[in-house]
């Protein structure tokens, strides 16, 4: 996946501002977008460090039918070690399963499985151990085994 000039442009000047505009104005939340791109800027729980979430919704890269979306179904902590200095559950070019866990998502100390829906070989991993993860949120991407080469 190539960065689009204008979106990387917008990136670098938008998110500096924003974060700046959370600390002026103590807002816990700051999201600006259009049709197809959000940027939100928001405030890390306790730590006083801000993060930011990009979003982009692009029809060429929707019509590759080799992919498939793992989404979240939950809002929480996602999850990618078993357990502190344990290696992750995947990686990207691992082969998965159907029904493989391929990392969890914490709410409220509870662990949520987030499982491959089909057989395929690990594309992207666009979360990582410890980020906060909202509903419906792009986790990852599968390239499906006969697609797999």
């Amino acid at each position: 996946m190539t960065t689009d000039p204008d979106w990387q442009a917008a990136l670098d000047e938008d998110v500096p501002r924003l974060a700046r505009l959370l600390r002026e104005t103590g807002a816990e939340e700051i999201e600006i977008g259009d049709a197809a791109r959000t940027i939100r800027v928001r405030r890390s729980s306790g730590s006083g460090v801000l993060a930011a979430e990009t979003a982009a919704v692009d029809d060429t890269e929707s019509a590759d039918e080799g992919l498939v979306d793992v989404r979240s179904e939950q809002v929480g902590v996602f999850m990618a070690l078993t357990e502190p200095g344990a290696p992750p559950l995947v990686r990207v070019g691992d082969a998965v399963v159907e029904g493989q866990i391929i990392g969890y998502v914490d709410v409220l100390g509870v662990a949520h499985e987030v499982s491959a829906s089909e057989d395929g070989v690990v594309e992207r991993l666009l979360v990582h151990d410890g980020e906060i993860v909202e509903y419906g949120q792009l986790l990852a991407e599968l390239r499906r085994s006969a697609d797999a080469s």
